[in-house]
């Protein structure tokens, strides 16, 4: 009997971790187009993760599309940060394409490391790139983008433990408030008991007075 409790508990927990397996790998990433551009022939399409925190690695994708063939002279995205609320730091410079001929598409994912002391808010990125279209040149101006938000890690902490203080005051309170309800009940009883007694101690006090005060009636012999 135990043997087979045993059977079906662990089944139950294959089960579970499946369940969380497969929903981990359904569930969409939470990435999101942060550059979208189509000029001369030429679409440049960027991805990042919406938000991330200090110390993380993300993964920001590039990709040129050709929409006839190109000659590309280089396509550059570098990506910028802040450190400490005001010195500019630039995470990665990226050569996407550099004197390349292409006619379909070009799709690279690249791995950026965030400090750990990056401060909170958005990080960007410059955009620039030169190309030919049948033999006549083009070219974009260096266009700024917003690539993800650093999300501030201390004042999350501080949400926290906040959260946690307020769970634990309610508790306290309900606590105290259930003692104070129990305490004015026994303090109700006590009272109730006291009255009894009181009026108990009067009326027998008042019986002892009247017996006494009662004249004995004479005895005929």
């Amino acid at each position: 009997m135990k043997l087979k409790k045993l059977y079906v508990t662990v089944l139950c927990a294959l089960l579970v971790a499946l369940a969380f397996f497969g929903v981990a790998q359904c569930a969409p990433e939470d990435v999101t187009s942060v550059y979208d551009l189509e000029y001369g022939g030429l679409k440049i399409d960027i991805s990042a993760p919406t938000q991330s925190y200090p110390g993380e690695n993300i993964t920001v994708t590039v990709k040129a599309e050709a929409i006839t063939e190109l000659y590309v002279k280089y396509i550059q995205v570098t990506i910028y940060g802040a450190l400490n609320a005001t010195e500019k730091v630039t995470l990665r410079e990226i050569t996407h394409l550099e004197n390349s001929s292409f006619s379909s598409s070009y799709v690279v994912q690249y791995n950026i490391s965030i400090p750990s002391n990056m401060s909170p808010g958005l990080t960007y990125g410059i955009v620039s790139c030169e190309w030919e279209l049948m033999g006549s040149p083009q070219k974009i101006p260096s266009s700024g983008f917003a690539l993800t938000y650093i999300r501030n890690v201390d004042l999350e902490q501080l949400q926290e433990d906040y959260e946690e203080l307020s769970v634990t005051h309610q508790l306290v309170l309900q606590n105290y408030t259930e003692l104070e309800s129990g305490l004015s009940e026994e303090l109700d009883s006590t009272r109730n008991l006291m009255y009894i007694f009181v009026a108990t101690t009067v009326v027998a006090s008042i019986t002892v007075i009247v017996l006494l005060m009662r004249k004995p009636k004479k005895v005929w012999i």
